[in-house]
């Protein structure tokens, strides 16, 4: 708040109290008042007046310059009234109480939004575990009637029970740190879970699984880091080109304290101009023009989970050579829970 615009703002004020110093004067001078009488009155209205005018433009200066600069530090704009304190003038005053209602009903309504939200994400996860009970009852029909029932079959129950997951973990992500439990976890038994659930997958596409070095732990949550892992084969084998040689190589490397876990595929790749954005929300880019069967959700879900707990994900990727997904798991072991 500038000086020049608070004198502009009390510009009618300011004229008023001019015009009635002019007619003292004139009055004065009518009644032939002394004239040291008439300087010490012009002396004392206009020292009056200035006091006046610079005590409440420091007052309001303080009030509005406090409130932008918070606001301005705030990335929640609506909690500036939890560090704003309240003016010593009237007007400000106003605004403090407005501000405090306008907070106040916001809050309100974000409240029963969110408790709207969780409310719809906890009838999610509870049909999601409804929904996979008569799933699993057809994967285990599939599998003891093979000469019966076409492959076909079987691998759409598959998608259907891998969309499941998805869902269910999607809806978990955001509050996942409900359900962590961090400990140390060897990446090779995780891998191995990871591959059996996707064997016929792997066979049917003629893919080879190069698993080496991966006998090394990790601190991280077991069931989280197998969806992760889930979620990267899954695109592996989903966007592999047509071939010979059609290969996933699974590897770990050590730097320092770090160890960063490697799934790289030699498929279709990625390319430069949607490699930044493959981990945002439903984006499916070139490749997903291409196959139908794209979500955009797969890498989105799985950087969310990298963030929450704690590890890196780096993917680097060239079109028509393939794709390198990496998680690196820092080796801080503050989160290891004791048995």
């Amino acid at each position: 708040m500038r000086i020049w615009e608070y004198i502009k703002d009390k510009a009618g004020i300011l004229i008023g109290y001019l015009l009635f110093i002019a007619i003292m004067l004139i009055a004065f001078r009518a009644m032939r008042t002394p004239g040291e009488l008439t300087v010490i009155f012009l002396v004392l209205t206009v020292l009056l007046l200035v006091t006046v005018i610079l005590t409440d433009y420091i007052k309001r200066r303080h009030f509005y310059n406090s409130l932008y600069a918070h606001m301005e530090q705030l990335d929640q704009k609506y909690l500036v009234m939890d560090t704003l304190e309240e003016p010593g003038f009237y007007e400000g005053k106003l605004v403090y109480e407005a501000l405090y209602e306008i907070n106040k009903s916001m809050t309100e309504h974000v409240k029963e939004y969110r408790q709207s939200v969780d409310d719809f994400k906890d009838f999610i996860e509870i049909w999601v575990h409804e929904i996979k009970l008569p799933i699993a009852s057809l994967v285990l029909m599939c599998h003891n009637n093979q000469d019966k029932i076409p492959k076909k079959y079987e691998d759409q129950v598959n998608r259907l029970d891998a969309y499941a997951d998805q869902v269910l973990y999607y809806v978990r992500a955001e509050h996942a740190s409900k359900d962590y439990r961090f400990d140390s976890v060897r990446i090779k038994s995780v891998v191995n879970k990871v591959a059996l659930k996707n064997k016929d997958m792997l066979l049917e596409s003629d893919i080879c699984l190069d698993v080496h070095d991966v006998d090394v732990s990790v601190t991280t949550d077991a069931k989280w880091l197998e969806f992760m892992i889930n979620q990267i084969m899954s695109n592996s084998i989903k966007y592999m080109k047509p071939g010979e040689n059609r290969q996933i190589q699974i590897w770990t490397t050590k730097a320092g304290d770090d160890i960063t876990l490697h799934i790289r595929d030699n498929g279709i790749g990625i390319s430069e101009a949607d490699l930044p954005r493959v981990c945002e929300k439903s984006f499916t880019g070139e490749n997903g023009r291409r196959f139908a069967k794209s979500t955009g959700m797969g890498l989105y879900i799985v950087k969310g989970l990298c963030d929450q707990l704690g590890h890196h994900l780096t993917i680097t990727s060239k079109e028509n050579i393939g794709t390198d997904v990496a998680v690196t798991f820092g080796g801080n072991d503050y989160y290891l829970v004791d048995e």
